[in-house]
């Protein structure tokens, strides 16, 4: 996990000289521009679009492009490994439903490669929608590795209607600040994790089938007191196979509100794990609020759970804390 954030820094100086090489004027003003489609292409691997494979469309895409561009891509599943690099921002990437358009990879860690290795898609970009489509890494954990679906690491991203499906690490949602609503995510072991300033809402956690240790739903990346990131899950379901904790932290000041969620009985009564952070406990926000469900009887959490006031949680589950800019309202709907 630690080379993700060498590889970030790596990759943020590359786009940097890239954009610096590539800049116009309207490129101060991206926000302002963020407003409707003007451009669309379309993907379909039977050859009756404008390309076969989604990464050809998302090569189509101009260096710098400050205009939003629609990639749509028809049902089927699309075997490729797919990125959309730093400097190509404004993309929307849309499939005609979670069960009938997917990209697919079967990619895990170990030997000489890294968790930021396996991603079956990457979106290093800001300013980046996705909707109706689902990321899967279909490595079948039969040796329990890092297995990414899908790595978010650009600002202003947002999910619509998406599936993110592996084992182990799911989905990186790295950094940044991030909308992801009425997706379904599965896994079993951390398969949210990273850093970024998001709210899941209405979103499906569905826990997979993992018999030799108990997973988490959640590995929060926070590094300071001072860093105003938290993954919110607001009006969430949680349900699946197998037991499995909230979330551990990654790093000692992780922050997870569950606020108005659902929890089946999967849900581990301890409900929180300390992982690599004992002797730390006070520096952890582990939050459940509002919640039902068989899974939400908070008698027996563990002690180190915290508490929040009705302000403190509505300042989360606001969708101010993501978008106090109004970049959420300028994507095109």
């Amino acid at each position: 996990m630690k080379k993700l954030a060498l590889r970030r820094l790596l990759a943020i100086a590359i786009s940097v000289v890239a954009l610096f090489i590539s800049f116009t004027p309207e490129t101060s003003h991206r926000c302002d521009a963020a407003q409707t489609v003007v451009k669309s292409v379309f993907v379909d691997q039977t050859g009756r679009g404008d390309f076969k494979t989604i990464q050809a469309a998302i090569d189509s895409v101009p260096f710098g492009n400050n205009q939003w561009t629609r990639v749509h891509v028809a049902a089927g599943t699309y075997t490729e490994k797919v990125t959309v690099p730093f400097n190509k921002s404004f993309i929307l990437l849309e499939g005609e439903g979670r069960l009938q358009t997917s990209i697919e990879w079967a990619d895990h860690a170990g030997g000489s490669s890294t968790t930021a290795d396996t991603p079956t898609f990457a979106s290093h970009a800001d300013d980046f929608m996705a909707r109706d489509i689902t990321f899967k890494n279909t490595y079948d954990g039969a040796n329990l590795a890092q297995a990414v679906a899908a790595l978010v690491d650009g600002d202003r991203s947002s999910f619509y209607g998406c599936g993110f499906f592996s084992v182990q690490d799911t989905l990186c949602d790295m950094a940044g600040r991030h909308y992801y609503k009425n997706c379904v995510i599965g896994g079993a072991v951390d398969f949210i994790f990273g850093n970024a300033r998001s709210i899941f809402q209405g979103c499906d956690l569905w826990t997979g089938k993992l018999t030799k240790t108990l997973g988490s739903i959640t590995a929060h990346g926070r590094d300071t007191d001072k860093d105003d990131t938290a993954f919110v899950f607001k009006q969430c379901k949680i349900g699946g196979f197998m037991p499995i904790y909230l979330g551990r932290p990654w790093r000692d000041y992780a922050r997870v509100i569950f606020y108005q969620t659902n929890m089946s009985i999967v849900v581990d009564r301890q409900g929180w794990d300390i992982w690599n952070s004992k002797g730390k406990e006070g520096l952890l926000t582990m939050v459940e609020s509002e919640c039902t469900g068989a899974g939400s009887n908070t008698t027996e959490r563990v002690p180190w759970a915290k508490q929040l006031s009705g302000k403190e949680i509505a300042r989360f589950v606001s969708l101010s804390y993501i978008s106090p800019d109004g970049w959420l309202d300028a994507q095109p709907r």
